[in-house]
């Protein structure tokens, strides 16, 4: 949920027959011309991110490790297809926007009350643009990778059925501003496809440091592990849904936490002998690559500070994608300084804003972002505790470190 003050449907509704036959003989130039065009994409900040993310994924995809030339291929068509869904998304956020604001759909930033910037019309939901690309790009992917008889088309397809049902859900909750008691039990419904056509294991890992207690390390769950598939769905979309509030943090975490995932994906490939194995996390990979690419054209226009809003459409759509890959905060602004604090309702925004003191919007959901990439790395961390190459991850760290300092001295 974006940090915004939605429009008073209450005051649309008053307006009088006079009112209604003067806006119907005004020529559609003239209301495209009432609201200013949203501000243009922050292009150099997405050309960095993208240069400190791909240097060390392709270093390791095609040097570090010997990837079957096959599997490199499908990756490439797929980061290829995300890499067109990037600017199509990026071009098509603008005509969005013009959309959305013809019908009343936009907010005003909460954040910046008190201030020009506070009396915006901000254009609401362009998640959806988001979703569709995605959905599109995930569709033609099949052609290339997929065969009729393919073991993986079923729960492909499956999946997509789920992020195409949660987006649907997410844009009707911005139309029609649905209760939170409602909002929570949503994402059961769109889970629904994949639970159904889950034919996969139904154990876990138990994490190295419980193995003495437990006694076991791979722990066959049964039926309980759909129940667990189910409450995951639930939890990733209502996370990221619940962790926003600031211009630019839930597309950031979704940024971040995509990257990660990318970049554990191909470590586990190139460290695997089962083809199966190989084949899971490939298939990890094609729903990855362009829920990032779209996600990152989303971001140069909802980064701090922010021209569109994503609405519960993006965040539930973000979070039932890492649900099946994986399988509001409050707080006051001075306009005098321009910094947020915190009150002491129990989110990690207002726990940062009392921990370190009063922040502008900008640093504040970086340092969320930055909060978010360090449990990234301590996942890491853990997953190397059950017997991964350290050495794998020490390399990557260190380059991700020169590529950071490098971007930092230009």
């Amino acid at each position: 949920m974006a940090a915004r003050r939605r429009a008073s449907s209450r005051a649309t509704a008053t307006v009088t027959a006079t009112d209604t036959d003067k806006s119907k003989s005004e020529t559609p130039t003239k209301q495209e011309h009432a609201d200013p065009p949203i501000a243009p994409p922050k292009s150099g900040l997405i050309f960095k991110l993208c240069l400190f993310f791909a240097i060390p994924y392709f270093y390791l995809l095609f040097y570090h490790y010997k990837i079957e030339s096959e599997l490199q291929r499908s990756i490439l068509i797929n980061a290829g297809l995300s890499l067109a869904g990037f600017f199509i998304t990026q071009k098509m956020i603008p005509v969005a926007s013009r959309y959305v604001l013809r019908r009343n759909l936009f907010g005003y930033d909460i954040n910046k009350k008190g201030t020009p910037q506070g009396t915006i019309k901000v254009p609401e939901s362009l998640g959806i643009v988001v979703g569709a690309v995605f959905l599109v790009l995930a569709i033609l992917f099949q052609y290339f990778n997929f065969t009729a008889d393919s073991n993986w088309l079923v729960e492909y397809n499956a999946a997509l059925a789920s992020i195409c049902f949660m987006l649907l859900l997410g844009f009707v909750d911005d139309v029609l501003d649905v209760p939170w008691r409602v909002k929570l039990i949503l994402p059961s419904f769109a889970a629904l496809p994949l639970l159904m056509a889950y034919a996969g294991h139904t154990s876990i890992i138990i994490p190295k440091p419980l193995v003495p207690y437990v006694g076991l390390e791979i722990l066959d769950l049964g039926w309980i592990y759909k129940l667990y598939m189910f409450l995951l769905a639930v939890f990733c979309t209502n996370s990221i849904n619940i962790h926003a509030g600031l211009n630019g943090l839930e597309v950031g975490q979704t940024v971040v936490i995509a990257s990660a995932i990318l970049l554990h994906n191909i470590m586990q490939i190139g460290a695997s002998l089962d083809p199966e194995y190989k084949q899971a996390h490939a298939f990890s990979i094609y729903l990855v690559q362009p829920l990032l690419a779209t996600s990152l054209a989303l971001f140069s226009y909802n980064w701090y500070p922010s021209s569109v809003f994503v609405g519960d459409t993006y965040t539930y759509f973000a979070g039932m994608t890492m649900a099946v890959v994986g399988i509001l905060g409050h707080f006051r602004f001075n306009p005098q300084t321009g910094l947020l604090t915190g009150t002491n309702d129990g989110t990690l925004v207002n726990f940062f804003l009392r921990l370190f003191g009063k922040m502008s919007e900008g640093s504040l959901c970086a340092a969320l972002l930055v909060f978010q990439a360090i449990a990234c790395c301590l996942c890491f961390v853990l997953r190397l505790m059950r017997g991964a190459v350290l050495k794998d991850y020490m390399f990557a760290a260190k380059i991700s470190e020169l590529i950071a300092k490098s971007i930092a001295r230009s």
